[in-house]
C-alpha cells in the first residue's frame, strides 16, 4: 500500500505535535516534514526529497501566512493538495483560502478520524471537504453573494432545461451539504469516481469550474 506523503505547517510547536500524534500511527500516512511559517515551508519543500502530496496548513502565521504560502506553492507545484487546519471560522479567510488553492478547511478540534478522511478525499478522489460548521457558513456565504445569470436564455430557469439529470440533481444537493465525493457515493450507492464523473458533467452543463460555482447557481436558481 503506497502512503499518502504529509507536510504539517503550524507556527506553533504544540499545535504540529498535535497534529503528528493524530497521523503518526494511521496506516498509510507518511509525515515527511513540519514548517513554521509559510516561509519556512517554502523552503523545505524546495529541497524535500519527497514532496508531500497533501499538506495541512495553518492560516495565521508570522514572515508568511498560509493563504500566500498555498498561492505560491499551487503555482510551483500543482500537483500538491492543501488542507487549511485552523481554529478560524472567519468569512473573509475561508474564500481566501479557497481563491488560493485549498482544496478543504478543516479545524484543528477535528477528530483524527475526520482529518485522514480528509487526506484520503483530496488525495484519492479530489474532494472538497470541511468541517460541517465551515461547510454550514460557506453556504450563508454563497447565499449573500449576487451571482451574473447561466444566460439569458429562458430555458435556463428550470433545472430540466439546465439539462442536469435527476441523478445529478441528488449530487448537486449533497456537494450543497457539504459532503465529499466519498460520502456521497456512499449516501447514494456508487463509487466516489462515479460521483466525480457526475460532478463533471454538472459543472460543464451549468458552464462552471468548481463546486463553489455550481453551488452558488443552484442556491440562485432556487433549485434546491
Amino acid at each position: 500500500m503506497m502512503s499518502i506523503s504529509i507536510a504539517i505547517v503550524d507556527d506553533k510547536p504544540i499545535n504540529r505535535q498535535t497534529v503528528k500524534d493524530k497521523l503518526i500511527d494511521q496506516i498509510g500516512i507518511l509525515i515527511v516534514f513540519e514548517a513554521k511559517n509559510g516561509l519556512d515551508f517554502l523552503e523545505k519543500l524546495k529541497l524535500a526529497s519527497i514532496k508531500p502530496d497533501v499538506v495541512l496548513m495553518d492560516l495565521e502565521m508570522p514572515e508568511m501566512n498560509g493563504i500566500e504560502a498555498i498561492s505560491i506553492a499551487t503555482a510551483a507545484y500543482p500537483s500538491i493538495k492543501f488542507i487549511v487546519l485552523t481554529v478560524f471560522e472567519e468569512n473573509d479567510k475561508i474564500f481566501e483560502a479557497i481563491k488560493a488553492g485549498a482544496s478543504g478547511y478543516l479545524l484543528k478540534e477535528d477528530s483524527a478520524i475526520h482529518i485522514v478522511d480528509a487526506i484520503n478525499s483530496v488525495y484519492e478522489h479530489n474532494g472538497i471537504p470541511m468541517s460541517p460548521s465551515i461547510a454550514r457558513k460557506t453556504l450563508e456565504l454563497l447565499k449573500n453573494i449576487p451571482v451574473k445569470p447561466i444566460t439569458e436564455n429562458k430555458e435556463l430557469t428550470n433545472t430540466n432545461s439546465a439539462g442536469l439529470s435527476e441523478r445529478e440533481i441528488e449530487i448537486l444537493k449533497e456537494m450543497v451539504s457539504g459532503k465529499n465525493y466519498k460520502a456521497i457515493g456512499e449516501k447514494l450507492f456508487i463509487s466516489p469516481l462515479t460521483v466525480r464523473k457526475h460532478a463533471s458533467h454538472i459543472y460543464e452543463k451549468l458552464h462552471v469550474n468548481n463546486r463553489t460555482q455550481a453551488i452558488n447557481i443552484a442556491q440562485k436558481q432556487k433549485w434546491i
